[in-house]
């Protein structure tokens, strides 16, 4: 079996984030049969797969070649590692977690493990699996590994608590003229109403344009005599203020194992008439041989010469790529750049800084990267400069800018308070996916309230996931009206308020007293409320039991009284092989839980719910089926649980029962999540 090239976090994105994820790169396996396929076979294809540059299609085969041998948990990892590389951060996670550490065969296991669940969002889970990472690793490198996983777990505290750099901004995915099934990314902001843009639609990564009118983006267009990028693939650009100088990356858009891609930057320009010159190569200064050299953005001073940002991996740097910053040496040669010199040792980190836009006006950078605290990958930071002309400590723009994904490519238009920026994030209905990438718009002087905050035990100050949290606004003459309920699956609640309205802000969770506080928010809006609460335990069923209904008017009933009997899965821990009678078979829920867990015994074609080999199993959880997504068969279902303690000890009855084969299976919302390791 041909190893993977190990590959350092989020270096492949250093080449362009478009060059790597080309159709070939990050498309769907070629065959819809390969869980027929025989074990040897699968692997040739997997191997066939990484070496022609397929690498989802790779993952897919290797994840299926496990399936039929477990033990094989090297191939669990190949698998692991290319969906980490197509940016399918569930899947990794849902490979890697079923994998043990090992010191000499992967190292980082836990580190890698931690970080795809942190771009999947689950932020918690991520944060225990870090922090026991940080705790047991002892490689000669733990210094740094450390610092590392310190700064994941400071990105993780950063989103849980929300960030108000950038409370008011509003956040939308432009359509079809702009996105499509296919990547875009490297959006210019010529005006409030024009963008230029990076897709590789067709194949290859080629420049597009698009204007915004009567509030629909016009489908995208070539723009009219822009040079044809032969050998190679169009990168990202930036335009001079007059929109006649434009500085953009080509990259050799090599793939595969076994391929050096590199990324170089150009000038073009064009005339009054529209017409485009050949580009030109910039001076070796900028493109350092042997290095990636990319993501320029350009202003001109006020002698008419270009000052150039860029990110480049050159040696000298802190690590990753860096930020750097160069200027045109004399008005007569427009390619030949001073040697370029590091932005700032506080922007600068030991991963990656890259997407440079500078606000000459304002004197602020922005920037993306992954070396400082952030949501998930990549997240875009901005940074003043100081008295003494150094920038200052660079900020993270917080939500809906950044997300658990990857963000990046940020550029404003100027004086319209709106911009753009690149993120592989999912986005409500219209992109269910991380592993596509699509340009998003930005309304910075959208004026909004936001409700987020926490909710913790009272005794043991951990995160309570599981709350109902109901959402009432008060009118000026004290009527509350109910706007909104909805239950969180961690500890984290969140919701839209309105500028200059009162609220009531009331939190149940079975087993809890309630708690409630009130909001007023401001005239003005872009401001960040809530305030943690810490729930104390009911001290008797019939004092759970006494839950006062919420008063007040509104068009939904109040609240319900809790439940006489106990929930399904939430019964005390039975050890084994005990068959209490006392205990009622785990059955469905009234209503879909946000977390619930069940035991998946066998996939048959034909499912007999009486018959007498599920006899034992009865009185853990009810047996029913549910069918298996373009197959011809059923899965044999054991009771819902919504805890996964309940589901832990109900999984060790059934295989104690005659199932040794069995598993668990964790649902979001009644969505079928997938296997977990309890």
């Amino acid at each position: 079996m041909n190893p993977i090239p190990t590959l350092s976090y989020l270096a492949w994105y250093c080449l362009l984030a478009a060059l790597l994820c080309l159709p070939s790169a990050c498309g769907g396996p070629r065959t819809a049969t390969q869980g027929e396929l025989p074990y040897k076979k699968l692997l040739q294809s997997a191997e066939a797969e990484v070496a022609a540059g397929n690498y989802r299609a790779a993952a897919d085969h290797y994840r299926a070649a496990y399936d039929q041998k477990p033990r094989k948990k090297e191939v669990l990892y190949q698998a692991a590692e290319l969906y980490t590389r197509v940016r399918d951060y569930r899947k990794a996670a849902n490979a890697y977690q079923f994998l043990e550490a090992n010191e000499q065969r992967w190292p980082l296991l836990g580190l890698q493990y931690g970080r795809a669940l942190k771009q999947d969002g689950r932020y918690e889970q991520a944060r225990r699996q870090l922090a026991l990472f940080r705790e047991s690793y002892n490689g000669a490198d733990r210094a740094i590994v450390t610092e590392i996983v310190n700064n994941e777990l400071a990105g993780i505290q950063l989103a849980q608590r929300g960030s108000e750099t950038n409370p008011a901004v509003d956040i939308d995915r432009p359509g079809r003229g702009v996105n499509t099934s296919t990547d875009e990314f490297g959006p210019v902001a010529v005006a409030g109403d024009q963008l230029y843009f990076t897709s590789t639609a067709g194949g290859q990564s080629r420049l597009y344009q698009s204007r915004l009118q009567a509030k629909e983006w016009t489908k995208a267009t070539v723009p009219p005599g822009f040079p044809v990028i032969a050998e190679g693939e169009f990168g990202t650009g930036s335009f001079s203020p007059d929109g006649q100088v434009f500085f953009f990356t080509i990259c050799s858009g090599l793939t595969g194992e076994d391929a050096t891609n590199r990324c170089e930057i150009f000038r073009g320009e064009r005339n009054t008439a529209g017409v485009w010159s050949q580009p030109k190569r910039l001076s070796p200064e900028v493109n350092q041989p042997d290095c990636n050299n990319a993501f320029p953005y350009v202003f001109f001073a006020a002698d008419g010469r270009a000052v150039l940002y860029f990110a480049s991996d050159r040696p000298g740097g802190r690590g990753g790529m860096d930020l750097y910053l160069s200027t045109q040496v004399a008005p007569g040669d427009p390619t030949l750049f001073s040697v370029p010199q590091p932005v700032s040792a506080v922007v600068n980190t030991v991963s990656d800084e890259i997407t440079p836009f500078y606000d000459a006006e304002q004197g602020i950078l922005y920037f993306a990267s992954n070396g400082h605290p952030g949501y998930g990958g990549l997240d875009i930071f901005r940074t003043s400069r100081g008295p003494l002309g150094d920038f200052e400590q660079p900020l993270n723009l917080g939500e809906p800018v950044n997300s658990a994904a990857d963000d990046y490519g940020l550029s404003l238009a100027s004086g319209t308070g709106r911009g753009y920026l690149t993120s592989n994030r999912i986005f409500e209905e219209s992109k269910t996916n991380t592993t596509e990438t699509d340009i998003y718009a930005l309304n910075f002087r959208a004026g909004r309230a936001r409700l987020k905050a926490m909710v913790y035990d009272n005794t043991t100050g951990a995160e309570l996931g599981g709350a109902e949290v109901i959402l009432f606004e008060i009118s000026p003459d004290g009527r509350a009206t109910e706007l909104e309920r909805r239950s969180f699956p961690t500890g984290v609640y969140d919701f839209n308020l309105q500028p200059g309205s009162r609220y009531r802000v009331v939190i149940t969770r079975e087993g809890y007293q309630r708690a409630e506080y009130q909001v007023e928010t401001s005239a003005t809006g872009s401001t960040l409320y809530g305030q943690p609460v810490f729930l104390r335990r009911s001290a008797t069923p019939q004092e759970e039991g006494a839950r006062t209904q919420v008063q007040g008017g509104g068009n939904r009933p109040p609240l319900p009284p809790p439940a006489a009997t106990p929930q399904p899965g939430d019964q005390a821990p039975v050890p084994l092989p005990s068959k209490s009678p006392t205990l009622a078979p785990a059955a469905a829920p009234a209503t879909i839980p946000p977390v619930a867990y069940r035991i998946q015994i066998s996939a048959v074609r034909d499912f007999n719910p009486t018959d007498g080999k599920f006899e034992a199993i009865r009185a853990i959880g009810e047996v029913q089926s549910e069918p298996v997504p373009g197959k011809n068969l059923q899965r044999v279902m054991v009771g819902f649980f919504t805890t996964s303690d309940a589901a832990r000890q109900a999984l060790l009855r059934v295989q104690a029962n005659g199932f040794p084969s069995a598993f668990a299976v964790r649902y979001d919302n009644g969505k079928r999540y997938g296997l977990v390791k309890l």
